[in-house]
C-alpha cells in the first residue's frame, strides 16, 4: 500500500495536498475549545497542518504511511525552522503507541486517511486513538462519505465505532472540489 501513495506524491497526484490548512481546523483552534499542547496528525502528506499547529503552540507528532510523503514534510518542516515541535515518523496510523504514549495527546486530527482504511484497521486505529488522547481531548476527522463505487465513512460509522468513549461535537457535511460529498466530525474523548 505505501507503494501506491508514493507514486502519488512522486507524481503529483494529490489534489487532497492543497497547502492550505483547512478553515474548519482554524476555526476549532481559534474558538479556545482545543487545549494547546501535543497534537497527533494522522495521515499527515507533506506536514503543511502539523506546520499550522507548531507555529501556534503545539508539539506535533506528524505520521504517513508514504516514504515520499515524509520525506516532503520532512523538508518543510525544516525549511519552516520547526524540527524542535514537529516530529514526523513513517508509519501506520493504527499504532499510534509507538509514538504516543499514555493518554497524552490534546488534539489529534485526520485529514482524509480513516476513510481508507479497511473495517479491521478502523477499529485498531480507533482502539489506538482512545488510547493515547487526554480525556475531554478533540479529535476532528476529515472523510469522503461512502458511495457504490468507494468506500467512505457515513455518521452512522463513526457513531458505532467512536461510542462510548467518545461525544460528537459537530459534524459539518460539505463536499470535495470534485463533488463528492464529505464531512468534517469533532468528537471529544469523554472522562473516563
Amino acid at each position: 500500500m505505501s507503494l501506491f501513495w508514493d507514486w502519488m506524491y512522486l507524481f503529483k497526484k494529490t489534489p487532497w495536498d492543497t497547502g492550505i490548512t483547512p478553515p474548519e481546523m482554524v476555526s476549532a483552534l481559534e474558538s479556545g475549545k482545543v487545549a494547546i499542547g501535543r497534537a497527533l496528525d494522522l495521515g499527515c502528506g507533506t506536514g503543511t497542518n502539523a506546520i499550522y499547529l507548531a507555529r501556534h503552540g503545539f508539539e506535533v507528532t506528524a505520521i504517513d504511511i508514504s516514504r515520499r510523503a515524509i520525506s516532503l514534510a520532512k523538508r518543510k518542516i525544516r525549511s519552516a525552522q520547526l524540527t524542535d515541535r514537529v516530529r514526523v515518523e513513517r508509519g501506520d496510523v493504527t499504532l499510534m503507541r509507538r509514538w504516543a504514549t499514555g493518554q497524552s495527546i490534546d488534539f489529534a486530527y485526520d485529514i482524509g486517511c480513516f476513510h481508507n482504511l479497511k473495517d479491521e484497521a478502523r477499529r485498531r486505529y480507533v482502539a489506538a486513538l482512545t488510547a493515547v488522547l487526554k480525556p475531554g481531548a478533540f479529535y476532528m476527522l476529515y472523510a469522503f462519505e461512502p458511495q457504490a463505487d468507494r468506500a467512505g465513512v457515513a455518521l452512522d460509522d463513526i457513531a458505532v465505532l467512536f461510542d462510548p468513549a467518545y461525544q460528537l461535537d459537530g459534524m459539518r457535511r460539505g463536499s470535495d472540489r470534485g463533488g463528492r460529498g464529505s464531512a468534517w466530525y469533532t468528537l471529544m474523548k469523554r472522562a473516563v
